[in-house]
């Protein structure tokens, strides 16, 4: 019980006289009036709690916003990154079996000392292909294409062991010319699969 109301109820029953009276009756007014300025108190209280829980609420949604946008443009840059790597490991691989295919035509026209020279060049283009064709592989998701660029690898080695075979080293040519056909028929195969994949 609030003390103006202890006092009051002691008053009351102390006198009857009209001075504890009019004490009483003015010790209630003053009593409503601490009650009523507590409550006003309590409501700034609150409405001040309020206002500020509203403030950093609307402080966090632009936060939240700015990193969502983030972490959307990260996901974006990296499938973006990814696509890249995926695209310049086929055109390295393609771009490696071209240069094997003409080394072995170059060497196939060739008449002369400098054989052995040729067939290294020879050599070093298929161990391109073979590491290019592994990169691919590598960064490749279709089953279908990883076959394919290893098939072309595969066939790059058996085309580098042909010329090899067919070389004679005395005369200085490659004798009976090495078969191209299947050679050829890989890269475009791969080349076909890689621009039907990009289309998809």
């Amino acid at each position: 019980m609030p003390g103006a109301l202890r006092v009051r109820e002691q008053l009351k029953t102390q006198s009857d006289d009209p001075s504890v009276r009019v004490a009483i009756a003015k010790l209630a007014v003053a009593s409503r009036r601490v009650d009523q300025n507590a409550l006003m108190t309590e409501v700034s209280i609150y409405t001040a709690a309020i206002a500020g829980a509203a403030a950093i609420g609307g402080a966090a949604v632009p936060s939240i916003t700015s990193m969502m946008r983030e972490v959307g443009q990260a996901k974006r840059e990296r499938r973006d990154r990814a696509a890249a790597e995926k695209r310049q490991a086929c055109l390295d691989l393609l771009g490696a079996a071209q240069k094997l295919r003409i080394k072995v035509a170059n060497a196939a026209n060739y008449h002369g000392p400098e054989m052995g020279s040729r067939l290294e060049e020879i050599r070093e283009c298929e161990a391109d292909v073979r590491l290019h064709a592994a990169s691919a592989s590598l960064q490749l998701t279709a089953e279908s294409l990883r076959l394919l660029a290893d098939n072309l690898a595969d066939v790059a080695s058996d085309l580098t062991a042909l010329a090899e075979r067919n070389t004679n080293m005395k005369a200085g040519q490659i004798d009976p010319r090495p078969d191209t056909a299947g050679f050829n028929a890989s890269i475009e195969a791969f080349r076909s699969a890689i621009v039907a994949e990009r289309r998809k």
